[in-house]
């Protein structure tokens, strides 16, 4: 209570109670009429740094000793993002092969990045160098950088997509193969690796079978054939969908095609609708500052948007709509983060795609 001794030290305590309640109902007022009209959607978090360790090869020219170091540092650090973004590690055959796809295209995903500490090249060969033998080999000193790398997560998890890596259970695991005019069974040895990498097997048909009844309900089928322009043309069909993909490269075309397929609306992994409420929040900012949290998730939400808001004293409560993609990482994220915040779980979505 205000006492008369302290006339101005009330006054201030006043004041600034005062001005928290108008910032308090400015906030409050903002969502309520941004949510009145549209819920609010957040995009996901662009880029996180990641810090890894790289070496060039010995013997290097300092210049070229910096530029290993550097793209093998890349290649790390979209590596481990990848891995991350995935919902459940994948097998080691198709673990090597995810990293020789994104070796020569890691430089495309880093936005930014910072060495963390000066680089090490170690003098191995200047300490005791007078005693050591005329005839001995020198030895080279390495090049290690450490670096901070900051990957544009959406981007990556788009190509992650596209190769069917995030598709979980709604993955179709095999296709049958159709091959037209100017396309013969040795011309598929590159999609090999491909192949391996996006979890696909063929599925074999004898000749009777092809000309046969009606596929199965939900078989992807795809056709290859060279027109006569001269170029490759595919066409994927699953049940009532189409998607169609031409270029001069069959690595390539099949990467179009599949990706066209991976990306579609229905192939994404999760419910479109999973509700998340918590309660607890003091102040709105709280309710604004998780939303931005669970766009971070990306490693198990999606298109995460705030859709209503509870507001009261000291108690206020929202609720959240996206695409579980993990569940159980999901849970795991928020056990972490609610209790230290004296927030609590209404609802935390439900299914989620199984990898």
């Amino acid at each position: 209570m205000c006492s008369r001794g302290w006339p101005l030290s009330c006054l201030v305590l006043r004041r600034s109670r005062r001005l928290q309640a108008l910032r308090h109902a400015a906030l409050s007022a903002l969502l309520a009429s941004v949510l009145f009209f549209a819920p609010v959607f957040v995009a996901p978090a662009q880029a996180e740094a990641v810090r890894v360790s790289a070496s060039a090869d010995a013997g290097a020219t300092p210049v070229l000793a910096r530029q290993q170091a550097q793209e093998r540092a890349f290649a790390e650090a979209v590596f481990l993002t990848a891995q991350r973004l995935l919902p459940a590690p994948l097998p080691e055959p198709r673990t090597g092969l995810l990293r020789r796809y994104l070796t020569p295209r890691a430089v495309d995903f880093v936005q930014s990045f910072q060495e963390v500490a000066p680089a090490k090249a170690p003098l191995a060969a200047a300490v005791g160098a007078e005693a050591a033998p005329a005839a001995a080999p020198a030895v080279t000193a390495t090049l290690t950088l450490d670096l901070d790398v900051e990957v544009n997560r959406a981007s990556l998890s788009d190509l992650l997509t596209r190769l069917g890596l995030l598709a979980g259970a709604r993955h179709p695991r095999s296709f049958v193969l159709r091959l037209g005019s100017g396309v013969a069974e040795p011309d598929l040895q590159p999609l090999g690796e491909l192949l391996a990498l996006q979890g696909l097997k063929r599925v074999l048909q004898t000749q009777g079978q092809t000309q046969g009844p009606a596929p199965a309900v939900g078989l992807v089928q795809v056709s290859l054939e060279r027109v006569p322009q001269g170029y490759l043309k595919a066409v994927l069909r699953q049940d009532v969908k189409a998607f169609a993909a031409d270029g001069r490269d069959l690595s390539q075309l099949w990467l179009d095609v599949w990706g066209q397929y991976f990306s579609a609306r229905e192939q994404q992994p999760g419910s479109a609708a999973s509700p998340i409420e918590i309660a607890g929040f003091a102040l709105v900012d709280g309710v604004l500052d998780f939303t931005r949290t669970l766009s971070s998730w990306d490693d198990c939400l999606r298109e995460v948007q705030l859709s209503v808001v509870d507001i009261r004293p000291g108690n206020s409560s929202a609720r959240w709509s996206g695409q579980v993609t993990n569940q159980a990482r999901l849970n795991e994220h928020l056990q972490e983060y609610l209790p230290g915040r004296q927030l609590r779980a209404l609802r935390q979505g439900a299914g989620g795609a199984q990898p």
